[in-house]
């Protein structure tokens, strides 16, 4: 089908315009209704986002009255936080509608015309692409055992919003003013550019929903035929000391199913508009009616709200897994510390102790092995026989066995150090762990 031409424009108000399909003028009634619910639920996600991204920022700038470590350095909340700004510019895309509302058209060239395509087509690339971040981070985190390190991470997030920019910016620098017009009941890329569509957003979009149902997949099976494996080594060999690590398993299927939320909610929420999209492409260009316009737009821009609904309702079991230990009494750690930090409960470490000739070896990290104190009290001392089944996820280099899927015959037995937790009404300062004796000693590497 060939798309009709941009000339001879119509003039409103003096002001010249695309003539129709790239404008609409006069609104019809299905639109000028059905328009409504979709404003309501962006202000809805406008609002909602603001406060949360508010909130969590303060939390950042105020962190030493919070938290052991600055928030900035916990992955999982930077992801969420960039996740909420992608929403925002959807949603605030949306918000626009009030205007054709108001006005009782849809004209393009214009100023409202150009910040609603962009925003939209930006904020719907941008949240794809840190859905999908979400994902993998969970995968490599969860199924691998590791902690992405901070330099890559943030080059990571800067590189997502750089290229969500470039794939709205190039067909607006290859096609000027002619790029962003009336597309359905709002403004969007022209149909007379099905091919950008499809190459600048269609595929990115189905990449990230097709992408992160199979991540999860693979991420479900491949805890669950670790845990059977750890488990079974545990009832065939009874070595306690040395195996899979149960509060640590709990951990990270809670942050599993926690993140594993926010991709559902983006797949739910943006499948309806662009699965009538690519039908709309696959039947010649034949537009789908405005009510299932409005419908669908009214679910791809509650994506905000509903977010910001699930991180306020996850937040404090998200932090209580990730953040390290509250306390007046703790030391502050900066970025570079936080996988050494003794006191916090992330999900891929386990703190051991190993005995040796009456010597109880704590191991901090792996480049701080050289660390150890020999036991000045009975009471400090461990066996075997000691050593915990239930014992507590610690943050510290070691890499529990249920997250490297292996365990390792070892020729120290190892014990784990008990803790002791104490839960207050905020969980963001509870679950202070009991401090090692005083006393450090460092010992050369033999």
């Amino acid at each position: 089908m060939t798309a009709p031409p941009y000339s001879p424009r119509t003039v409103v108000d003096g002001t010249p315009y695309f003539p129709e399909p790239y404008s609409l003028n006069p609104l019809p009634d299905d639109l000028q209704t059905g328009l409504i619910p979709v404003g309501v639920l962006a202000l809805l996600s406008v609002l909602s986002t603001l406060v949360l991204i508010t909130f969590i920022i303060f939390r950042m700038a105020t962190w030493k009255l919070h938290y052991r470590t600055f928030l900035g350095y916990n992955q999982y909340v930077i992801l969420v936080l960039n996740l909420l700004i992608a929403d925002l510019q959807q949603s605030s895309a949306f918000l626009i509608s009030f205007h054709w509302i108001r006005t009782g058209m849809i004209l393009a060239p214009s100023s409202p015309c150009f910040a609603q395509a962009w925003l939209l087509h930006s904020g719907d690339v941008s949240s794809g692409f840190f859905v999908l971040a979400i994902a993998l981070h969970t995968f490599y985190t969860a199924v691998h055992g590791k902690r992405v390190g901070q330099k890559t991470f943030a080059t990571t997030v800067f590189c997502i919003w750089l290229f969500s920019y470039f794939l709205t910016g190039l067909g607006v620098g290859l096609h000027g003013e002619k790029y962003f017009v009336r597309a359905g009941a709002w403004c969007w890329v022209s149909e007379a550019y099905e091919s950008d569509r499809l190459a600048l957003h269609y595929i990115w979009v189905f990449l990230v929903q097709f992408g992160t149902v199979v991540i999860y997949i693979i991420t479900f099976f491949m805890l669950r035929h670790k845990t059977r494996q750890l488990f079974a080594l545990h009832a065939a060999t009874g070595d306690r000391g040395n195996g899979p690590n149960i509060a640590t398993i709990k951990s990270v299927n809670r942050i599993t199913k926690l993140m594993t939320l926010y991709p559902c909610v983006y797949v739910l929420l943006t499948l309806p508009l662009s699965a009538g999209r690519m039908w709309s492409m696959a039947h010649h260009a034949t537009p789908y009616s405005n009510a299932y316009a409005c419908v669908a737009g009214a679910m791809i821009t509650s994506c905000g709200w509903v977010d910001s609904l699930l991180y306020t309702l996850t937040r404090r079991k998200l932090l209580r897994d990730t953040m390290p230990n509250a306390g007046s009494s703790a030391r502050r750690t900066r970025g570079s510390d936080w996988d050494n930090e003794l006191g916090s409960k992330g999900i891929t470490h386990t703190r051991t102790v190993t005995v040796e000739g009456g010597q109880v070896m704590d191991t901090l990290a792996p480049k701080d092995r050289d660390y150890a104190r020999p036991p000045s009290h009975p009471s400090h001392s461990h066996n075997v026989s000691s050593a915990t089944w239930e014992r507590p996820a610690s943050p510290t280099g070691s890499i529990d066995p249920i997250l490297s899927g292996r365990v390792t015959p070892a020729m120290k037995k190892e014990a784990e150090v008990g803790t002791s937790e104490k839960m207050k009404e905020d969980p963001e300062k509870s679950d202070q762990i009991t401090a090692l004796p005083k006393g450090w000693v460092r010992h050369r590497d033999r």
